[in-house]
């Protein structure tokens, strides 16, 4: 139900609002109606509450309308007068009210077409209104300036913004040739632009000269002026000032090639395999992207009293800066080596005239950084003549870091693997001999010497595992796969060797999958794991079988089982079960082993609906073709 029409009505004569409520209700229009004999109490009811519609006396009052159109702007006012009052309506229509009703002629259909005319008339005023003010708003916030051109080319309006755009006033450029405005490279696309005859709307960037005669970058949109039976009589050109923006423009256009370069170095950097790998690999993608022919990369000894050329690309024989650097006090290097700052020639013959007959005609050195230390340097040199910009400089200079940085991160690296080596070599040997000796006691000592020396023996075998297992991890680390087809029987039965006292069921059968030599990880981990925590009189059956192009291989035990909630978490790196000792890094590798092999593994219980009754490690990996005469 729609609501009911608030009106206001204004007049000394009683009879009014009752006639007007008896008419409304006749049209059945739903209406709300207040009133008040007093102008002053109707404005004050205004000024309280809203409403939708004023009908008031005028009462012989000029100012009434005045006053109730200040009180409420956007409420339309309908007079009601009497049949002999008419000029008086037609004066007070004139100070604003809206339309008038005569008493003696009202009717239903009369005054119900009146209020909704009324009503429309004033939504559309006020609608009006708020376009015009939206418009003019536009126009105060606009930053172009406008000029209107003849056919002659001569400027005929200047806007006022024109003025802060070219900075001179509308006066001097009325009557003073477009062209004279524009810089005189782009005067042939500015003919074209004002001469064309017609058309549509158009968009183009020209330079323009200032009064104080900089150049600037503007944005020109033209549009045709027509005259009537005339036809074109010039055009319309819409001035936007843009030098600020392609300054950005340019400045986000260099940042971004300077984020590139260097993100392909780093990219090349941190795909490197090995150092020397690394600094060609570097230099390449340097010289590729930066358009110079030649380099070279030098790195400073450990006693820091000379640096070695370890990789050149193009540079010419007998070349000063293809050999080897023997004093680095010697400039530039007393520069670029000793205090890290970069060296760039723009004239190289006339600064290194033994270099004249090598064709170089520019050369850059950039220290190679880590933090503050120098470590190196790299060379570039160009066949053509070439000057830095400040964006190159940026970008060399930003280079040397990032290769000082990864050179560095290669380094600690090496060390720590050798380190890792050395130490994996050690334990290895003395868990070897260790464990010759607890096998040796088990065997001579009697209970309950004996089981000391089993555990003793177990310990040493976990010991040997961790070892292994940091070895395997490394491997997939650094290793890309390299797979092929691998015999799964042979790989199970080694396995099985390692677990002599432990009750595990296999039926040998030949089955080849896709994978390498860690392929044996993943059967050895399940088994150890179902070893470890099902105890001495755990049984193991290892199955294997094809199903639809894969190998569905299965490791399950009679241990305690693992409870439902921790299934999806067993295969997370560090992740333990139970109160056995461990890192918690064996299925974690064997979920890594089967992911790289391109399978898939899960674990559920070995019965369906008791987890308590046992473990079922499965995973899938492809079928591979045996090859002749491969058993591994």
């Amino acid at each position: 139900m729609p609501e009911p029409l608030r009106l206001l009505i204004i007049t000394r004569s009683p009879g009014d609002a009752l006639l007007i409520e008896q008419l409304l209700r006749e049209v059945g229009l739903p209406v709300e109606i207040i009133s008040y004999p007093q102008v002053a109490d109707g404005l004050a009811a205004l000024m309280r509450e809203p409403f939708d519609l004023v009908m008031l006396d005028p009462d012989n009052d000029p100012d009434v309308v005045t006053r109730v159109s200040k009180n409420a702007p956007g409420v339309p006012v309908i007079l009601l007068i009497p049949r002999d009052d008419l000029d008086a309506a037609i004066r007070l229509l004139w100070r604003g009210a809206d339309d008038y009703l005569i008493r003696e002629q009202l009717t239903p259909e009369l005054l119900l077409c009146t209020i909704r005319y009324t009503l429309m008339l004033k939504r559309t005023e006020v609608a009006f209104k708020r376009i015009e003010c939206f418009w003019h708003e536009i126009g105060r916030s606009l930053h172009e300036g406008i000029l209107v051109v003849d056919q002659r080319g001569t400027i005929v309006f200047a806007s006022a913004r024109m003025k802060e755009i070219l900075g001179y006033t509308t006066d001097e450029m009325q009557g003073t040739p477009f062209l004279s405005f524009v810089d005189p490279v782009d005067v042939p696309r500015a003919r074209i632009l004002i001469e064309r005859d017609g058309g549509g709307r158009e968009e183009t960037e020209l330079r323009l000269r200032r009064s104080d005669r900089r150049v600037i970058d503007a944005r020109l949109t033209t549009s045709p002026v027509t005259g009537g039976n005339s036809g074109y009589v010039g055009v319309a050109i819409g001035v936007a000032d843009i030098t600020n923006q392609k300054l950005a423009e340019e400045g986000i256009r260099r940042r971004n090639t300077q984020l590139y370069v260097i993100n392909q170095v780093v990219r090349t950097a941190t795909s490197s395999a090995d150092l020397d790998e690394l600094l060609r690999g570097v230099l390449e993608k340097t010289l590729e992207l930066l358009i110079f022919e030649g380099g070279g990369v030098y790195l400073i000894d450990p006693g820091r009293s000379s640096a070695e050329l370890v990789t050149e690309i193009g540079l010419p024989e007998g070349f000063s800066f293809r050999r080897r650097i023997i004093d680095l006090g010697a400039p530039p290097y007393d520069q670029v080596l000793g205090k890290g700052a970069a060296h760039f020639v723009e004239n190289y013959p006339r600064t290194y005239p033994q270099d004249a007959g090598s064709g170089i005609q520019a050369f850059a050195s950039i220290p190679i950084m880590t933090g503050k230390r120098v470590i190196g340097a790299i060379n570039l040199v160009s066949r053509t003549v070439h000057s830095f910009s400040p964006d190159e400089r940026e970008v060399l200079v930003s280079i040397g870091r990032e290769v000082g940085g990864a050179v560095e991160r290669m380094w600690l690296n090496e060390q720590a693997n050798f380190y890792l080596d050395l130490m994996t070599h050690d334990i290895n040997n003395a868990n070897t001999v260790a464990s010759g000796y607890a096998t040796l006691l088990a065997e001579t000592l009697a209970e309950p010497d004996k089981g000391l020396a089993r555990k003793l023996a177990a310990a040493i075998r976990q010991s040997a595992e961790i070892i292994g297992n940091v070895s395997t991890i490394r491997r997939i680390a650094e290793e890309t796969p390299a797979l092929g087809p691998v015999n799964l029987d042979p790989v199970i039965r080694d396995i099985i060797s390692f677990f002599p006292d432990v009750d595990i069921h296999y039926t040998p059968q030949t089955l080849c999958v896709a994978a390498d030599d860690l392929l044996g990880q993943i059967i050895i981990n399940l088994v150890g794991n179902a070893v470890k925590f099902g105890g001495p009189g755990v049984s193991i059956w290892i199955t294997a079988r094809e199903e639809d192009g894969r190998i569905l291989v299965s490791v399950e035990d009679t241990g305690p089982g693992i409870p439902d909630a921790e299934k999806p978490m067993v295969f997370k790196k560090f992740r333990k079960t139970g109160s056995r000792s461990g890192k918690g890094l064996g299925l974690y590798i064997v979920h890594t082993l089967v992911q790289r092999y391109g399978g898939r593994i899960w674990v559920e219980g070995r019965v369906p609906g008791h987890p308590e009754s046992g473990a079922a490690f499965r995973f899938t990996l492809q079928a591979c073709p045996p090859v002749t005469g491969r058993n591994d």
